[in-house]
């Protein structure tokens, strides 16, 4: 596509310059001005320490035809040399349209779902990508752990990556013959518009506790930006939404028959599931939606999981999936990398040992709810909170692994920038006096000192980082992965039984 019919398009960009390269192909988009390949045409974004849009110079010597900037970085960086440099009002809205005109709307060749929340979006989206596989439905997804399809993964840096990179997956997965895609859509993405241009068959709501307040600032406008997702911009199909959440409940209300509820409390909820038996392998019980009444059975162990399951049937039904069927294959699936993923080295292992991503405060008491019933003994909870993030949350995080686990072990999950002393420090304001825990800064040696302690029965839970397998130290990023760690640590406790 020559650069001036792209840029012509573009609503953002009140005028263009009368310059000769906008007779040129382009070749590729990017908004990293250190990845530029010739023949590019550089975006640069507004960062929260600088605008990208500052290093054009840079990007067009590297071999970029042109740059989209903000008109501040222009007036800071001007032209003198007669290089194309094209101004636009909003770099952010520039970019997305930019990259759905170059890649040529991808998203309108897949029937796509999007998955937001605070939790549960990584279990959803990869039980939504089963369901589709399973029925023999060439399908993407992109999300928190990677984005992959039939014969391509890579490692995700982003839970939603930004527009550049999104449309470009897009347009690889319709190309290599998908029909479907899955996503996960934080609040980020949407509040950041990352996602413009994308049009889902269907989105769904999980929940919304603290989180990304440092963000966000404000509960509130945390919620309006995941509701975003909802809207009639994004939104073209069918919403799911879990009615049980009060901020679930607030935006079905808002949809109204554009939306199934899912709960477990409400009867009238149009998916619904009783009759609901539990057992050391799962859980069994019947499921009621739109589409039908059916019995499942499901490996998935929590009431979250359950939560799960009645919004990837639901999402799977608003994209013409059978539910019989569905609910046949529900048993074959086991989970996912790093949610209530069990570490087990050898039959002889006598202690349970889970690794989760929990690093909310609602999602930490979820995951030791869930995991009680198949503790017999004592549960022994290790975990962390994050730095530079949301600090309100800490104390909350050690009250709650304080009070519903037997014993507490804080320690440092990825402490970036900050002193992890004061993040520690943080975390056992909220536990109470009377109750007895651990501060060992080494998340290593605390995963380590949990398990050879541990006695028969016991159960460890590793929380915080679960898929992650790197530890944020300063501004360095360096290889650890708790299940590797509980892994040797289990090894060194055979060796002294």
């Amino acid at each position: 596509m020559q650069l001036g019919e792209l840029l012509g398009q573009v609503s953002v960009i009140d005028a263009l310059p009368d310059h000769p390269v906008l007779t040129q192909e382009i070749k590729g988009l990017t908004t990293n001005s250190q990845g530029v390949v010739t023949g590019d045409l550089f975006i640069g974004l507004p960062g929260a320490r600088v605008d990208g849009g500052e290093f054009w110079q840079g990007a067009l010597d590297s071999g970029a035809i042109a740059a989209v900037i903000s008109a501040e970085a222009v007036e800071k960086f001007p032209a003198k040399n007669g290089e194309c440099v094209i101004v636009t009002s909003d770099p952010i809205i520039a970019c997305a349209e930019i990259a759905n005109l170059f890649y040529k709307f991808p998203t309108q060749s897949l029937k796509l779902a999007g998955v937001t929340g605070t939790n549960g979006k990584t279990t959803i989206s990869h039980l939504i990508e089963f369901f589709l596989q399973q029925a023999k439905k060439p399908t993407a997804l992109i999300g928190t752990l990677y984005t992959r399809w039939e014969g391509y993964e890579k490692i995700a840096t982003h839970t939603t990556p930004f527009a550049v990179d999104l449309q470009k997956n897009f347009a690889k997965a319709v190309k290599a013959g998908n029909t479907h895609g899955v996503m996960e859509v934080s609040s980020h993405a949407l509040d950041q518009k990352r996602v413009k241009g994308c049009e889902f068959d269907v989105s769904v709501f999980t929940n919304l506790t603290q989180d990304h307040l440092d963000y966000h600032k404000t509960m509130e406008a945390y919620f309006q930006a995941k509701a975003l997702l909802f809207s009639d911009e994004y939104c073209k199909g069918r919403a799911i939404i879990n009615i049980d959440d009060q901020y679930g409940a607030r935006l079905a209300h808002k949809l109204g028959d554009k939306c199934w509820g899912y709960s477990l409390q409400d009867q009238d909820a149009a998916i619904f599931m009783d009759r609901l038996e539990y057992t050391a392998t799962g859980v069994t019980g019947r499921l009621r939606t739109p589409e039908g009444t059916a019995q499942f059975s499901s490996p998935l162990v929590g009431q979250f999981n359950l939560e799960n399951v009645m919004a990837a049937v639901g999402a799977g039904l608003a994209l013409g999936l059978d539910l019989e069927k569905m609910l046949e294959v529900l048993p074959k699936f086991m989970g996912v990398p790093g949610r209530m993923e069990r570490v087990q080295i050898s039959e002889e292992q006598d202690i349970s040992v889970i690794v989760d991503y929990a690093h909310t405060p609602d999602s930490l008491e979820n995951l030791l709810k869930a995991s009680r019933p198949f503790i017999p003994r004592k549960m022994i909870c290790v975990f962390g909170c994050g730095g530079d993030r949301d600090r309100t949350k800490r104390p909350l995080m050690g009250k709650i692994a304080a009070t519903k686990s037997d014993w507490a072990v804080v320690t440092s999950d990825n402490p970036r920038t900050e002193d992890p002393k004061q993040i520690l420090a943080d975390v056992v304001e909220g536990i109470p006096e009377a109750i007895q825990f651990l501060v060992i800064p080494d998340r290593a040696a605390a995963i380590h000192q949990a398990i050879l302690e541990a006695q028969p029965g016991d159960g460890v839970l590793i929380a915080g980082k679960g898929h992650e397998d790197y530890q944020i130290l300063g501004t360095e990023k360096i290889h650890f992965d708790d299940r590797e760690e509980a892994r040797k640590a289990l090894g060194d406790r055979l060796k002294t039984a």
